[in-house]
């Protein structure tokens, strides 16, 4: 049961972290016309570094970091945010994320089966 907890803990993790990238994405998005905003990211790495880390045993929800997008080119207005990229990265996340909730979903399907039998 341990190995199901632990795969469990580690999808919730992942829920979160495209929780935390849709609230920066749509940060981006919403800064598209602020003179001098930086674009910015959450890297898949911080991700994979929770599964490595103890908090995550203990229950708690990570908190990832964002940091700057490098290489975008900015504007005469200082701001690098490109609305086409930005839009590509929500679809992208709304599909991971909608595929980690049924992986977890499927977890616990599987889970109810094996209790009702």
């Amino acid at each position: 049961m341990t190995g199901s907890s632990s795969q469990i803990r580690l999808l919730s993790n992942a829920i979160e972290f495209t929780n935390q990238n849709h609230r920066v994405i749509s940060q981006n998005l919403a800064n598209v016309n602020t003179p001098n905003f930086h674009a910015r990211q959450l890297s898949f790495e911080q991700l994979l570094a929770q599964g490595q880390n103890n908090s995550i045993a203990e229950g708690k929800l990570p908190e990832f970091k964002p940091t700057d997008t490098a290489g975008l080119p900015a504007r005469s207005d200082g701001n690098n945010v490109d609305m086409d990229a930005e839009v590509g990265n929500l679809r992208k996340n709304t599909l991971i994320h909608q595929t980690l909730i049924q992986l977890i979903g499927a977890k616990f399907d599987t889970m109810k089966a094996a209790i009702r039998s």
